[in-house]
């Protein structure tokens, strides 16, 4: 097993977090827009 510098386990786990952040952010944003596209229909119609 290589030793790994600790620079490269930082950049490791930052790209790891800005991975997973990403998709949390992605699928709180469609489910966002989902309802929120139900909210307009309930009010009035779309074009």
């Amino acid at each position: 097993m290589k030793e790994i510098s600790a620079l490269e386990m930082v950049v490791k786990s930052v790209g790891c977090f800005a991975a997973v952040s990403g998709v949390i952010g992605l699928l709180i944003w469609i489910t966002w827009v989902m309802l929120d596209i139900k909210n307009l229909q309930s009010g009035f119609t779309l074009p």
